[in-house]
């Protein structure tokens, strides 16, 4: 064996006794893939450190760390690594990069429960300590290596509706935060365990929004499934006192499409919901009144007449499965015209029949597809937003995609 830097050599044999020069040796050996000198090396360096200053006590835990890692990734002596990790925790128990090897090995070990708590202890570590960098030395990619792991463990574990918005948060808001190799495997997990069912805004994305509103520094989060409510916003410029007619309302809050809309902006409207759990709850928590009827029995023109439904309406959205094509066609578009229409197709279920026929409707009525196939990932399409001719000019919010998933459409990455 040769060692590219003989100097480091020479510094151990002139000052045999100095934990740090030793470590720089562990290191070099380390390099050379010299697995049980390295090892030695930097047990003998903790060993010679008395552990009384910072710095004593931070060459102590690099040496355990790294000692741990060589035998780690040698596949050997598990309960060398086990105890060493424990060791470096011990010296100093407020570091995160020793919390990030103890979840990677148990990860590894498939003890997914350790895993689990050590990822956790780890980030709540860079929490206090205001988010350690990356540590080259130490092979810790910083706090995304946790926030990896933690997703990993949680979806191995018990935790898997909790892990589809843990692999996203990673693909979609830390991805430039994250090495190439460990970008790779994410890709890869989120293919396996699919996209949240939910992409929610909240304030703290503000700064990455791409259509800004008048009240936007206001909305602390919103309610719809894929930014529905916060299209509305944008293409209206925040319009307070708007009007809805909303047939398939659903929960009153709960991935609805108008609670934020009449919560924080002061809109009106008329909701249909043939749940009569779901109208009793949305009778309780909001102030637009729900009707309790099968959406495709309706007549609309009476409907809309009963309770004053304005001849002009900001938004009209349809989400009643497979009867939405037949309510499309009864909503009475002689008499009422609506700003915008949102309209749930669902091809990404049941094929394009009612996409195709609910376009060349709208289209019929002078109506213009402003944002075709909004889609709950990269691939599966199930709505499209329309606009009236009048608010056609906004080209900065127009798109022609094939898919548009509704992050990307809305989120700028960081740069």
């Amino acid at each position: 064996m040769k060692f590219k830097n003989m100097k480091v050599l020479n510094d151990v044999v002139l000052d045999y006794s100095n934990p740090f020069k030793m470590f720089e040796l562990a290191k070099e050996y380390d390099k050379l893939k010299q697995g049980a000198a390295a090892f030695g090396w930097y047990l003998r360096a903790a060993d010679f450190c008395k552990g009384e200053t910072y710095r004593e006590k931070d060459l102590q835990y690099k040496c355990m760390v790294l000692g741990a890692a060589v035998f780690a990734r040698s596949e050997a002596r598990t309960q060398t690594v086990k105890g060493l990790i424990k060791s470096a925790i011990a010296v100093l128990p407020a570091r995160p990069e020793a919390y990030y090897w103890a979840a990677k090995y148990s990860i590894d070990q498939s003890n997914f429960r350790n895993a689990v708590m050590y990822a956790k202890m780890g980030k709540d570590c860079d929490i206090l300590a205001g988010s350690i960098e990356p540590n080259e030395e130490l092979d810790y990619p910083g706090p995304v290596g946790l926030e990896y792991c933690y997703a990993i463990a949680k979806w191995k574990s018990d935790g898997r509706d909790d892990s589809k918005n843990l692999f996203f948060d990673l693909k979609h808001k830390r991805k430039l935060d994250m090495p190439d190799e460990m970008s790779k495997s994410v890709d890869w997990w989120i293919e396996q365990v699919g996209y949240p069912s939910t992409l929610p805004y909240t304030q703290n994305e503000k700064h990455k929004y791409r259509y800004k509103f008048n009240g936007l520094d206001a909305v602390v989060k919103n309610y719809s499934r894929h930014f529905q409510d916060m299209f509305v916003l944008s293409l209206l410029n925040g319009k307070r006192d708007g009007s809805f007619v909303e047939i398939g309302s659903g929960h009153p809050t709960l991935f609805n499409n108008t609670y934020l809309l009449e919560k924080d902006f002061g809109w009106k409207g008329l909701s249909v919901e043939w749940s009569e759990r779901m109208c009793a709850q949305f009778s309780r928590e909001r102030k637009t009144p729900v009707v309790f009827e099968d959406a495709s029995k309706l007549d609309y023109n009476k409907l809309f007449k009963q309770n004053c439904v304005e001849q002009k309406v900001d938004l009209l959205r349809i989400n009643a499965d497979q009867a939405s094509f037949n309510v499309l066609n009864s909503i009475p578009f002689s008499k009422h015209e609506f700003n915008i229409i949102q309209f749930q197709h669902n091809d990404c279920w049941w094929g394009p029949e009612y996409k195709d026929a609910s376009r060349e409707k709208l289209k019929s009525l002078g109506y213009k597809l402003f944002v075709n196939d909004i889609a709950i990932d990269e691939e599966k399409s199930y709505e499209d937003w329309w606009v009236h001719p009048a608010y056609a000019r906004n080209s900065e919010m127009a798109s022609k995609k094939n898919i548009n998933f509704a992050w990307n459409y809305f989120m700028k990455e960081r740069t």
